[in-house]
């Protein structure tokens, strides 16, 4: 347990650095490691917490925790480099700006590299940054999937703009997000 808590000791630095990085691009405040000793168990005696400055953890809304779990799942990735896996998201950006869900899927797009990456999105700005796009839906009891097309994606994407009544600039706003992508 202690060669173990001097690794963890040597390491949490540039642990630290390198969570900052995506902190940042993420739009959140750095963030300060702490390793703490606790009770001993089968991971060793050492408790990892990461205080973001300037806040509780206990008080971040849910679109800032789920910023700071997707910094630490990328930083575990570069890690895993090689290590291919599945990762799924369910509305990782829910209750983000636009340029708070954009940074996300900027994330989300070099994670994919490594991870087949699957995610459900309510917002047009990281639905737009998929190679694929899927609508779910219900036919009775039975859930549906059904696999969009260029047209279908941006008809899709602009419904989720402006919800029933699509309109002309729903569209265009979701085609340019369509081709900013390519």
């Amino acid at each position: 347990a202690q060669k173990l808590s001097d690794i963890r000791s040597n390491a949490i630095k540039d642990f630290e650095k390198q969570l900052n990085i995506y902190l940042k691009e993420l739009y959140l405040r750095d963030a300060k490691v702490v390793m703490k000793e606790v009770e001993y168990f089968s991971q060793g005696k050492d408790a990892l917490e990461i205080k973001i400055l300037g806040a509780d953890l206990m008080k971040l809304s849910t679109g800032e925790f789920n910023r700071l779990r997707l910094a630490v799942l990328a930083l575990k990735s570069e890690y895993m480099m090689g290590d291919k896996g599945v990762l799924m998201l369910d509305e990782i950006d829910a209750n983000l700006s636009g340029e708070e869900s954009m940074s996300v899927a900027k994330v989300l797009k070099k994670l994919s590299k490594s991870f087949q990456i699957f995610v459900i999105s309510h917002q047009p700005q990281l639905t737009s940054m998929g190679d694929q796009h899927f609508f779910v839906y219900k036919e009775g009891k039975a859930s549906k999937v059904k696999e969009l097309n260029f047209d279908e994606k941006i008809e899709e994407i602009a419904r989720i703009i402006s919800g029933e009544s699509i309109s002309d600039e729903a569209k265009g706003f979701a085609k340019e997000l369509l081709e900013a992508k390519e």
